[in-house]
C-alpha cells in the first residue's frame, strides 16, 4: 500500500498525510492553511427575494403570469427578444433560457452571472462577505 493511502480494509488510523488532505478537500483547512471558505449554515433561509434580485439583473423584465414566471432578456447571450423566464414567486427562483443558455435555481444563475463557485455565489447572495 502507498504511503498516505488509508482504506478502512486495511485497519488502524489514518496517517497525518491522509488527514491534511481530507481536511483540505472537506473545508477545514485548505492546503494553505488558511481557512477555507464556507455556506453559512442556514444560507437557504437566507437567499434574496427572487423578485428583486432578477428584477435587478434581467433586462426588460416583464410581469409575472398566473404561475409565477416573468419574461426578459437573457444577459448570458446578445438576446434581442426575452428567451429568459424566471420563477418569481418561488422560493428558489429558478430560471430558463430558452435560447439555449441553461437553467437552474438563482445559486446557478450568480455562479453563471459572476463566474464564482457555489460557495462565493451563496454568499454574494446571502450578503456574507469574507
Amino acid at each position: 500500500m502507498r504511503r498516505g493511502k488509508w482504506t478502512p480494509a486495511a485497519g488502524g488510523r489514518p496517517n497525518s498525510d491522509a488527514i491534511a488532505r481530507l481536511q483540505a478537500i472537506y473545508g477545514r483547512e485548505n492546503g494553505n492553511g488558511a481557512r477555507a471558505l464556507r455556506a453559512p449554515a442556514n444560507w437557504r433561509d437566507r437567499l434574496p427575494d427572487p423578485a428583486g434580485y432578477y428584477g435587478a439583473r434581467v433586462v426588460k423584465l416583464g410581469r409575472p403570469n398566473g404561475d409565477g414566471w416573468a419574461q426578459g432578456r437573457c444577459p448570458f447571450h446578445d438576446d434581442h427578444d426575452a428567451s429568459l423566464s424566471v420563477n418569481l414567486v418561488g422560493a428558489r427562483g429558478c430560471w430558463k433560457c430558452f435560447a439555449g443558455c441553461g437553467a437552474g435555481d438563482m445559486v446557478a444563475f450568480q455562479m453563471r452571472l459572476s463566474g464564482s463557485g457555489f460557495v462565493e455565489a451563496v454568499r454574494e447572495l446571502v450578503g456574507v462577505h469574507a
